[in-house]
């Protein structure tokens, strides 16, 4: 729960951040607010491995210590759902980041929020995660929905 609420803090920095580093004539370009953002992406990523190998790290392991061979012995297929989900989430940054100028940071990164609506929706389709569930729980995601959506809504004719 910590590393939840300590992740939850320091993402929220970001979009402040963000916007403050692409102001005025000397700022930095979305391109480049997006390079900076994926260098310390693959930084975080970096840290994150070598202390799960060393058993220093502060996130659970699911299984035992994988070694590079393995890793690599590893069917191109898994590596390249990876590559995938990981290509899908740069785009979707940088996008947010490219439409921070015409519509306006607050709402670039409102519209840029909507990512745990498409999380659920795979988690409903692809994954079946609510089969079975009971009934009230299928009353909490249609009212998670709908109270999603209206408040995005509600930012994208407030922004205008």
């Amino acid at each position: 729960m910590t590393i939840c609420i300590v992740g939850g803090v320091l993402m929220s920095f970001w979009a402040p951040l963000s916007a403050q580093g692409m102001k005025g004539d000397g700022g930095l370009s979305p391109y480049f607010s997006f390079l900076f953002f994926a260098l310390a992406a693959l930084v975080v990523s970096l840290a994150i491995i070598a202390g799960q190998q060393c058993g220093c790290s502060l996130i659970p392991r699911v299984g035992g210590v994988t070694s590079a061979r393995e890793y690599f012995r590893l069917p191109i297929v898994l590596h390249g759902w990876g590559l995938l989900g990981g290509a899908v989430w740069a785009l979707g940054t940088a996008a947010n980041l490219v439409s921070g100028s015409p519509l306006g940071p607050a709402l670039s990164y409102a519209l840029g929020q909507t990512a745990p609506l498409v999380a659920v929706l795979w988690g409903l389709g692809w994954y079946g995660e609510f089969t079975g569930a009971p009934r009230s729980s299928v009353w909490c995601l249609v009212a998670m929905f709908v109270l999603f959506i209206g408040a995005i809504a509600l930012l994208c004719v407030g922004g205008t």
